[in-house]
């Protein structure tokens, strides 16, 4: 039986039911007092929560406290642009109130030029030309 893929955006695949993240080390920033790794660019802007399937993928996205750990590190904040220098770079994280994801609301970081904002109350078919999503992984042990 062949297999059935499916090309969810530019940077998701689905093969056989099973999204994929096209990896391009390149494109990754290590933070190692975290121990992760985050894309440094936020992409498939334009599509929602629903559309990018990012229910089952909700633990590869930054948690909230990794989100104002990464805001308060100035030099990771500026190379994710986290730091204010982008308005056009919303993603997507992971929802960190159970009552707020049984009721269907999904979570976004947003930085505007004077503060950092962690909406947790927006629905999961929200989308605009500003909001994205950026993957987070564990640092391998081979780049330690």
């Amino acid at each position: 039986m062949a297999n059935k893929i499916k090309k969810i955006s530019e940077n998701i695949i689905e093969v056989n039911g099973e999204r994929f993240v096209k990896e391009d080390s390149k494109g990754w920033l290590d933070i190692p007092e975290l121990g992760i790794s985050v894309e440094i660019e936020v992409h498939d802007k334009n599509k929602s929560w629903d559309d990018l399937g990012l229910a089952e993928r909700e633990d590869e996205l930054l948690t909230h406290d990794q989100c104002v750990k990464i805001a308060n590190i100035p030099k990771y904040a500026k190379a994710l642009k986290m730091d204010g220098s982008s308005t056009e770079d919303d993603f997507f994280i992971k929802q960190p109130f159970d009552l707020s994801r049984k009721n269907g609301y999904v979570a976004r970081f947003c930085a505007y030029s004077d503060y950092c904002n962690l909406f947790c109350y927006r629905y999961s078919d929200d989308s605009n030309s500003y909001l994205g999503v950026r993957f987070v992984r564990k640092i391998s042990k081979s780049k330690k």
